[in-house]
């Protein structure tokens, strides 16, 4: 797994180099082997001293300071540009999240409301129904005692006359009165 080094550690790194640079001779001679390192090329060009003192090196050394001055002011503007962009997706994350929770509990709401009226409506329906069926039971009653009403008064008798006037008749003879309804219903009937 890769570490990243923090931008200010790297830029202390390549401070800590330049100095190195600064304070190591030119030249460095290897078994054998010269080599030749300029720390500026326009000193080797001219001709100088290959080996400047101490006091040759500061411009160099100022220039390069500058420098990793410079990359530490950019790696430090690229970080608070990074964490200014990261605050600002946080803060739309959290909004976007509040948004969400909102419409949720709109959503949760809505559902119970529905929910409820839902109960309302089939409990309505319902009372509707049980009324309808007692209407229908209160007219199947109804049906049934007119249908036994003209079985009793318009029915008639192997004798040629209705079942309603030999009850009438029969109810004369006992001695009682009987409804002017009932007779004139007797009398279409028997006509």
């Amino acid at each position: 797994m890769e570490q990243t080094k923090h931008p200010k550690a790297e830029a202390l790194d390549q401070i800590d180099a330049v100095a190195r640079e600064a304070r190591e001779p030119t030249t460095r001679i290897r078994t054998g082997n010269l080599v030749l390192l300029a720390a500026d090329e326009r000193v080797s060009a001219q001709g100088r001293n290959q080996n400047p003192s101490p006091v040759e090196r500061w411009p160099d050394l100022l220039e390069r300071v500058q420098g990793a001055a410079r990359y530490i002011r950019d790696v430090e503007d690229r970080a608070q540009e990074q964490e200014s962009h990261v605050q600002q997706l946080l803060r739309q994350v959290r909004a976007d999240m509040d948004a969400a929770r909102a419409q949720v509990l709109a959503a949760e709401r809505e559902t119970h409301e529905v929910h409820a009226q839902a109960i309302k409506l089939i409990q309505a329906a319902e009372d509707r129904a049980a009324a309808a069926e007692e209407r229908a039971a209160a007219a199947e009653q109804m049906l049934q005692r007119i249908a036994e009403t003209i079985d009793a008064e318009f029915v008639m008798q192997p004798g040629g006359q209705a079942a309603g006037q030999a009850a009438g008749q029969a109810a004369g003879q006992a001695g009682g009165t009987q409804d002017a309804r009932t007779r004139a219903s007797a009398t279409r009937a028997a006509s």
